[in-house]
């Protein structure tokens, strides 16, 4: 079982010793989860940072670690490595495709599959692609909720496409063996991105704007923005990427699990049953459906829906297992 996504690392004091939140490694481990994509972030919702940073405070962060994206994004993979310290060997970060082996076998650890939301963290260098790989790093996002130097967000003030810069850092991550997550991007910078890549990708999180669509008049955050057609669902799917479904009740239009199973049946029909897999969102900032102890019921009830069972194991981790060992180096 692979969830793509979840944000503990922003919002939990925690992960090992369990507790209040959406997941955590006790109860991870008691559903069967083989592997989580444990996300950060340096700014939201504005690059400047200045409605984000009383948050990174509250967590303990330094002041001296505040100076710079790439010092934010080395502080916050210091806290998760410093859970799988606590872990006695139960959790760890996935730098390989051996690592990524241990942690399917029977009573292997759950391996965290270390992301990045946002190319602001590079700070404009992108010698820091090399930096943040060697700290661990195996997914990065260009885009997150708002705009930047690399491409406009689905939810930004703009929403434009990918830059020069944003090619080049692309083209960096590639070389690097970083896999690609296209969420949160303009689809304007995610045809663009398409058009790029050459080596396994995703798009970690989304729902889709033919289920759930909706507009706010006061905010630039909506179904509408925060979604993406099913269209360019299959697009990514015919690309061979893999589009992972967010289970949060706003993005997919409705809080039971029959929402969800529409969702990911209509993820299906568009990108295919290889390129579709869960990405849960979970302890992030939205409305969960389910916590962690609920993906069985969630399997269950793509079973119920008239799903071959192969079909399921693909969306719950199948699919993601096969795209993160193609991505990963041997060792």
């Amino acid at each position: 079982m692979v969830d793509l996504l979840v944000g503990s690392a922003l919002f939990r004091d925690s992960f090992v010793g369990g507790g209040r939140g959406h997941v955590d490694l006790p109860r991870a481990r008691a559903v069967g989860v083989n592997v989580v994509g444990l996300t950060i972030a340096t700014r939201w919702p504005n690059l400047r940072g200045s409605l984000s940073g009383w948050h990174f405070r509250s967590l303990g962060m330094p002041a001296g670690a505040m100076r710079t994206n790439v010092a934010m994004a080395e502080w916050l993979i210091g806290r998760i490595q410093g859970w799988c310290d606590q872990s006695d060997g139960g959790l760890v970060v996935l730098r390989s495709a051996a690592d990524l082996q241990r942690c399917l076998a029977p009573g292997g650890p759950v391996g965290i599959l270390l992301g990045v939301q946002g190319g602001h963290v590079l700070d404009g260098d992108l010698v820091n692609v090399a930096r943040l790989r060697a700290a661990g790093v195996r997914m990065l996002a260009p885009a997150h909720v708002m705009d930047n130097a690399l491409v406009g967000s689905g939810t930004g003030r703009l929403s434009g496409g990918l830059t020069d810069y944003g090619r080049e850092v692309i083209a960096e991550l590639e070389a690097k063996s970083i896999v690609v997550d296209l969420a949160h991007m303009s689809t304007a910078g995610i045809s663009g991105a398409l058009r790029l890549l050459k080596r396994p990708f995703v798009l970690s999180h989304t729902g889709l704007t033919d289920i759930a669509g909706g507009r706010s008049r006061w905010r630039r955050y909506s179904e509408a923005t925060r979604n993406i057609p099913a269209s360019l669902a299959a697009e990514v799917g015919a690309a061979g990427g893999v589009v992972g479904i967010a289970l949060a009740t706003q993005l997919l239009g409705g809080s039971t699990l029959a929402a969800a199973v529409r969702t990911f049946r209509a993820a299906l029909d568009a990108a295919g049953p290889g390129h579709v897999a869960l990405g849960s969102d979970m302890d992030g900032a939205l409305k969960m459906l389910i916590d962690v102890e609920g993906l069985p019921a969630l399997a269950d009830a793509l079973l119920d829906s008239g799903l071959e069972e192969s079909i399921v194991a693909g969306i719950m981790g199948a699919n993601a297992v096969a795209l993160l060992r193609a991505a990963s180096p041997p060792q």
